[in-house]
């Protein structure tokens, strides 16, 4: 008998505010006087990796006193380069990565003209011919707890990965839907360029950061993984369908898809565990 698996939640970036005498630790170089500090760098869109981005990704920068950043500054092939954020809050930076960006640990310009220290974490720059065109769904550990078909008629797999996981698109493609449903949870739709096929993400934690009619390539964050519906345990339940997602069209076993964009067996350390009550 199989154990009800546990959620442990994904441990996430806290950020402190550092005194003024304190060092850096943790943060790329808190300012004099601790108001201003990069700890970390991820790509968000038109990724290759969580930290390698090509020319015109969308990359997140992480760390504490960034609402006022004027500038993300990257490593150029001649210097610096320097580009305005997209957004910025307290403790994040959205910015996207210039032509002439080459790997190196990005930083940031207060509003004050006072630099931060330097990411902790390198963020490779690489050609935008090494963009994938497929990625495996979940980005992190996971394990197959339940496949397709069987007694109850299953429409997908669900795969276990820790909560709070992130989730990229599989394939390139746009945005169908983006809704709540019980059984479901929080979940969206993708329509597949150049195929008529969709897949589906369900159980996510919290609403998709996609919106409807909106382009994704493959890699592109869609949501995260959590245990929202109907659903015992974070996990990923994710369907594959030839023509409309329950409008005509047909579910089919998405494990040979998985394995070709892992590159080997889906399951990964562990045998399958419990199951998730069909959507």
């Amino acid at each position: 008998m199989f154990q009800k698996p546990i959620c442990i939640a994904a441990i996430a970036l806290v950020s402190c505010l550092a005194p003024a005498s304190a060092s850096a630790a943790g943060y790329g170089g808190l300012g004099a006087q601790g108001k201003l500090g990069v700890a970390d760098v991820v790509c968000l869109k038109r990724c290759v990796a969580p930290r390698k981005a090509t020319p015109g990704s969308l990359v997140k920068v992480r760390g504490v006193g960034l609402e006022g950043a004027s500038k993300v500054v990257f490593r150029g092939a001649g210097g610096s380069v320097a580009v305005e954020p997209r957004r910025s809050t307290e403790k994040a930076v959205i910015a996207l990565v210039p032509g002439e960006a080459r790997a190196g640990h990005p930083y940031v310009v207060g509003s004050d003209g006072r630099p931060s220290g330097r990411s902790r974490h390198k963020l490779f720059v690489v050609p935008r011919s090494a963009l994938p065109t497929a990625a495996y769904p979940i980005r992190g550990p996971h394990q197959l707890w339940d496949g397709f078909g069987g007694a109850r008629n299953h429409q997908g797999v669900d795969l276990g990965a820790s909560c709070g996981t992130r989730l990229v698109a599989a394939l390139p493609g746009k945005v169908s839907l983006r809704k709540y449903q019980a059984r479901a949870g929080h979940y969206v739709v993708l329509d597949l360029d150049g195929s008529n096929a969709e897949i589906i993400y369900m159980h996510m934690r919290s609403p998709s950061p996609l919106r409807v009619g909106q382009r994704v390539e493959a890699g592109d964050t869609v949501g995260f993984v959590g245990a929202t519906g109907n659903a015992r345990g974070c996990h990923l339940h994710f369907e594959y369908w030839i023509g409309r997602a329950w409008r005509g069209g047909e579910a089919v076993d998405p494990m040979p898809h998985l394995r070709e964009w892992e590159g080997g067996p889906a399951q990964r350390r562990g045998k399958r565990q419990a199951r998730d009550p069909k959507p």
